[in-house]
C-alpha cells in the first residue's frame, strides 16, 4: 500500500571529501577526511519522513549493480517503501562527488547514472492516489507534469523543491497547481528575479495558490502564504556536515503542516530536523525521530505536543 507521502526523484551514492584546497588541473591531492554515504535529494526526503513517523514511498530509479543492492537493502531497513523504485538493467547508480575546501567552495561532480531514466519512468495513477502528499525533488518537468495532473484530479497536494538545476522548467504552468514550494534564496533570484524581502515574498506568495518557503542556511527559514508570514531562526548546534540539510528540512516541514496546518510550527519542526542532521556526516546518518526533534525544541521553550499526539506510539519510536 502507497505511503502517506510519495518522494519522486534522484537515489544517489554521495562521495563526499573535505580538501586543503580545490585541486588544480593535474594535481593529485590526499585528504584526512572523507567518507562514502546514500543520498539524492529525493531519498533523503523519503528516509527523513520515514523517521518522523509518515509511511513514505519513494519513486526513483536504480542501477542493477553492487550499489543498488545496498541502496535497496538499506531504504527497506529505515521503513522506506521501496515498491516503486525501478531498477535498471545494464545500467549503474547514480553517483555525486563532491570535494569541500576549508572556505566552504566546492567541486561537484556527478554522474546521473539511472536518475537519467527517471523521465521515463512510468508508474500507475492508481499506485499513488491514496497518499496525501507527492514531493517531486528536482528539475524533472514531465514528472512534475505527471504528478501536477494526478494531484489536481484527486484532490492531494503537489510540493516541488526544483533545487539548482531547474532554470529551464515552466514555473508560470507549474505553480498554478504548486501547494508548497520549497526554494533557497539563490533559486529565488536565479528562477523569479525575487530578493527575499517581505513585501516581496508575500506578493509572489500570491501569484499561485499554495506557500513558499525559504531556506536561508545560517539565517534560518522564511514561509509565507501571502497573507500569514512567518520566520524561524536555526537552531546552533556543532556542524559536521549540511549534505542532505534542505531535504531534512523538507521533510520536517510538510510532516508537521500536514498534521497541524500551522506554519509556525512546521517551520520549527524543519529547523529542528536540519539542524540534527548536519550533527553528523553523510546526508541520512543524523536525520533525527521525531522525539529528538521535540527534544531539541523543548530546550528551546517549543512545544510540538499537538503534533507527537496524531502518531501512535509504534509510530515514534527511536530509529536503531
Amino acid at each position: 500500500m502507497v505511503g502517506e507521502f510519495v518522494a519522486i526523484g534522484r537515489i544517489n551514492i554521495d562521495i563526499d571529501m573535505y580538501v586543503d584546497r580545490l585541486p588544480n588541473k593535474n594535481d593529485h591531492i590526499m585528504c584526512e577526511k572523507g567518507h562514502v554515504s546514500l543520498g539524492g535529494s529525493a531519498a533523503n526526503f523519503a528516509t527523513q519522513a520515514t523517521r518522523l513517523g509518515i509511511k513514505t514511498t519513494l519513486v526513483s530509479c536504480l542501477g542493477n549493480d553492487v550499489y543498488g543492492e545496498l541502496v535497496i537493502k538499506e531504504l527497506t531497513k529505515i521503513g522506506v517503501d521501496t515498491s516503486c523504485i525501478l531498477v535498471l538493467d545494464n545500467h549503474e547508480t547514480g553517483i555525486f562527488f563532491y570535494a569541500h575546501d576549508p572556505q566552504n567552495d566546492q567541486i561537484v561532480v556527478a554522474k546521473p547514472g539511472a536518475n537519467k531514466f527517471l523521465e521515463k519512468r512510468i508508474f500507475e495513477e492508481d499506485t499513488v492516489v491514496d497518499a496525501q502528499i507527492i514531493h517531486v525533488s528536482g528539475s524533472f518537468p514531465m514528472m512534475i507534469d505527471r504528478a501536477s495532473e494526478i494531484t489536481t484530479n484527486h484532490g492531494m497536494i503537489l510540493s516541488l523543491d526544483p533545487g539548482r538545476a531547474a532554470g529551464d522548467l515552466d514555473f508560470d504552468k507549474i505553480l498554478r497547481h504548486t501547494d508548497l514550494l520549497f526554494l533557497n534564496s539563490h533559486e529565488l533570484k536565479e528562477y523569479f528575479k525575487i530578493e527575499p524581502t517581505e513585501s516581496a515574498l508575500r506578493k509572489f506568495a500570491k501569484t499561485f495558490p499554495g506557500i513558499v518557503i525559504l531556506k536561508m542556511g545560517e539565517k534560518g527559514a522564511i514561509a509565507t502564504d501571502g497573507f500569514e508570514y512567518c520566520t524561524s531562526q536555526v537552531f546552533e548546534v556543532p556542524v559536521k556536515d549540511a549534505l542532505g540539510a534542505g531535504d531534512s528540512f523538507a521533510a520536517g516541514f510538510i510532516t508537521a503542516w500536514i498534521r497541524s496546518e500551522r506554519i509556525p510550527q512546521a517551520l520549527n519542526v524543519a529547523n529542528a530536523a536540519a539542524a540534527l542532521t548536519i550533527m553528523h556526516e553523510g546526508s541520512q546518518n543524523g536525520q533525527p525521530s521525531l522525539e529528538e526533534v521535540a527534544r531539541l525544541l523543548r530546550k528551546h521553550n517549543i512545544s510540538i505536543d499537538s503534533i507527537l499526539k496524531t502518531f501512535k506510539p509504534r509510530q515514534r519510536g527511536r530509529r536503531r
